[in-house]
Parts: C-alpha cells; structure tokens; sequence
C-alpha cells in the first residue's frame, strides 16, 4: 500500500471509532441534555437511530481495521482506536459537547470522504 492509502486507511478506522463512540453517547439522556437543555431527552426514534448508528459505524471501524490489519492485529488497532477515541470524548464532552458533536459531524464526513477516496486509489487502469 502507498502512503497516502495508509494514512486513509488508518484515518478512516480512526473516524468511524469516533463518530460511532459520539453517536452513542448522543444517545445517553445526560449528554443529550448537554446539548439540546436541561431535562431534555432525545425522543424514543431519534435514540434508537442514534445506538444504530454508533453501533454501525463501530462494526465498520472493526470490520475496516481487521481487513487492513489482518485477523489478530485488526482487532488490537481497533481496540486502540476506541480506546484514544473514548479519551478524547472523555475529555471534550464535559467541557465543550458542542465542539465535540461539531468533530463527530466532521468526522463522520472525512470518513465517508477517505472511504471514496480509498476506492478511487484502489481502482487500477488497465
């Protein structure tokens, strides 16, 4: 693999470990709170959307970094990702939630934007 599909790769892992982990935790009544006012809930829909979503973007981020990595190593990446993931959320969601559902939007689109561009490199003309 070239450079520039390395680092989208492993970007692309790194992405989806995040917008999955803030999905989630969008889905919790307290962080939604965080957001939206005090004593909010995110309605029965929207909640069972957003652990769907988590949960998706989460199998794909260990779905991509097994294919990336092989089996065994796969699987440790992943648990790397999530676990520096799970850190920052850590850090930002008590002192900036805005900001860090702003960087699981971005992060959601540059994943949907290394996914294309992955397919684009591996397309080879002949």
């Amino acid at each position: 693999m070239e450079p520039l599909s390395n680092f989208l790769a492993n970007f692309l892992v790194l992405a989806l470990c995040y917008a999955g982990l803030s999905s989630l935790c969008l889905a919790m009544d307290r962080h939604y709170a965080d957001l939206h006012g005090r004593g909010a809930e995110p309605p029965a829909p929207l909640r069972r959307r957003l652990q769907w979503t988590g949960w998706l973007a989460l199998v794909a981020g260990l779905a991509w970094a097994m294919h990336i990595a092989g089996g065994g190593y796969g699987l440790v990446y992943w648990v790397g990702s999530l676990t520096s993931c799970g850190l920052l959320l850590i850090w930002l969601l008590p002192y900036a939630p805005h900001q860090a559902m702003r960087l699981a939007r971005i992060a959601g689109s540059a994943a949907v934007l290394a996914a294309v561009m992955l397919a684009a490199l591996s397309v080879t003309p002949g």
